[in-house]
């Protein structure tokens, strides 16, 4: 049974109707998205006293509703890279990451600005360890022609892309397009990336590393880039890296003609910031087929201490306007 969602929005545009979980219809797929998942400083240390699911462990149950859980993954993952010298430079141990396929991850975008944290090194064992576990991952690859090639997922027959962009490197760490390295957010990336990923796909998914830190609104470049997608044939557009959630929108696509749902930030979700603005986080669960993105929900989570936790029940809303506060 998988979750409807819970956006809170304006009275006057939408329709709020709690509902229980309810299965995907026939030739459907349920994604249930996840913002920023960090597994290292504050959070290693409760995992090392409490364990491997210990983040985890409140919100299986509503990602393992959905048949595909995504995330972020704001951390590379190995036991022997190196850090490169940084103000703040995270990297999870792979026993500290040994949960994210229990908790229903399987797959996770590697665009952003932390996955060459420990270097080129670490995002090969980044890459080596995910493919291990049988998670997926988009954004990033041994060269950028492989950062850019989608992830592919079929379930019931319905083959669903990943393709992830982001528009900060790390600070020491320059974009080398033979080397290993992540794909950056250029409008020609997303062009050609969102469109070949539609030419093997029946449903796009978009991943941006992008926006204002702590800005609870989407800044024009967002705004921008979430149309390029959305006109390249994204149905689904999951923002990260403000650390705050930021709304959601349909927006319209002048290449199909149908509406693309766009997240432009989910927050954090597995981490250990102190900031309270920081704390508000949820699950965004997204029904998509063949036509596209359809019924989509919000679980809201309150996150305490590098772990979020269910705060209020999933209701289903029949969206009335472009744009929806999370």
């Amino acid at each position: 049974m998988t979750p409807r969602f819970a956006l809170t929005l304006p009275v006057a545009w939408m329709l709020l109707q709690p509902s229980a979980a309810l299965c995907a219809p026939p030739g459907t797929v349920t994604v249930a998205a996840v913002g920023d998942v960090m597994l290292d400083r504050g959070v290693a240390l409760r995992i090392r006293r409490r364990g491997a699911t210990y983040p985890w462990a409140k919100v299986r149950g509503v990602l393992t509703a959905a048949d595909i859980g995504f995330a972020n993954l704001e951390c590379p993952i190995s036991a022997t890279a190196e850090r490169t010298p940084k103000l703040f430079c995270f990297r999870a141990r792979p026993a500290h990451a040994e949960a994210l396929e229990w908790a229903g991850i399987r797959v996770v975008s590697l665009a952003n600005n932390h996955t060459l944290d420990c270097g080129r090194r670490g995002l090969l064992h980044t890459m080596a360890w995910l493919r291990q576990r049988g998670i997926g991952w988009c954004g990033a690859g041994a060269t950028l022609e492989e950062a850019l090639r989608p992830h592919v997922v079929t379930v019931r027959g319905v083959r669903v892309a990943f393709v992830g962009f982001s528009r900060f490197a790390a600070e020491t760490s320059m974009l080398d397009a033979t080397r290993p390295t992540v794909a950056y957010a250029s409008d020609e990336n997303v062009r050609a990336a969102v469109g070949g990923a539609g030419r093997v796909a029946d449903v796009v998914v978009a991943s941006f590393h992008w926006g204002d830190e702590y800005r609870t609104r989407p800044n024009a470049a967002q705004r921008r880039l979430a149309k390029v997608a959305a006109d390249a044939g994204a149905d689904v557009v999951l923002g990260h890296h403000p650390h705050v959630l930021q709304p959601a929108a349909w927006v319209a696509s002048g290449r199909t003609g149908r509406r693309s749902l766009v997240a432009y930030s989910l927050g954090n979700f597995v981490f250990d910031a102190r900031n309270t603005a920081t704390f508000g986080t949820g699950v965004l669960t997204v029904t998509v087929g063949a036509s596209g993105a359809g019924p989509a929900s919000w679980t809201p989570c309150r996150a305490r201490k590098g772990r979020p936790e269910p705060s209020g029940k999933a209701r289903r809303i029949s969206v009335r306007a472009e744009e929806a506060d999370l």
